[in-house]
């Protein structure tokens, strides 16, 4: 993570970037399709670790294929305990990981490689500016990932159950929720079928973009 000097100044942030899901809608493994010349998750990767980002957690599956294609230095390798359960497990089994040595948890769908750095440091920034707050971007009234959930509200995401990630608790008496606006398309651009990945390709797929 870069600047270490900067992380006196922001609040303990742990990134867990979501890797373990089954992909039920595209029919096969998604996060290792090629876009520019490298796996889709790991554009999220390198994003993440180039942040002021306190430290990263990739959740995988057990067994996963997908490690082996991936540059993971520098980030902590966590397995989803049972992914046809979904996502909430894969959720937990990263937050287990890091709720006892940060302030905030920021959760990254593995699905979004367009996903920068200075956005990332955006977010950080605001959580730090209210760490008892939680933070998501935002862009023409569309809320986007990642999410920040501050450490007051652990143990009620921990009791997650079923295909959903943090969704639920945005929706609980007394959440305080700090939207950031955000101009870039990253936190706003998922990948969820072949015909969304044909577009990204198509409007994307450029080393220099």
């Amino acid at each position: 993570m870069k600047n270490q000097s900067l992380k006196q100044e922001i609040a303990r942030t742990s990134g867990i970037i979501l890797a373990a899901g089954s992909a039920t809608r595209m029919g096969r493994d998604k996060l290792s399709l090629p876009f520019r010349g490298i796996p889709m998750v790991q554009h999220v990767i390198n994003a993440a670790r180039e942040s002021q980002l306190n430290d990263v957690t990739v959740v995988l599956p057990c067994d996963s294929e997908l490690e082996k294609i991936l540059d993971l230095e520098g980030c902590t390798v966590v397995t989803s305990p049972d992914r046809k359960q979904g996502q909430a497990e894969s959720f937990k089994a990263g937050l287990r990981h890091v709720k006892d040595h940060t302030q905030g948890a920021m959760f990254f769908l593995g699905d979004q490689p367009l996903i920068t750095s200075e956005t990332i440091d955006r977010l950080v920034w605001a959580f730090s500016q209210e760490p008892e707050c939680w933070v998501a971007p935002i862009q023409e009234g569309m809320r986007g990932n990642p999410i920040t959930i501050p450490a007051s509200w652990f143990d009620r995401a921990l009791e997650l159950k079923g295909d959903t990630g943090a969704r639920p608790l945005l929706a609980a008496q007394g959440l305080a929720l700090r939207l950031v606006r955000i101009h870039e398309v990253g936190p706003f651009l998922d990948v969820d079928t072949d015909t969304e990945y044909q577009q990204l390709l198509k409007h994307y797929d450029r080393k220099s973009a």
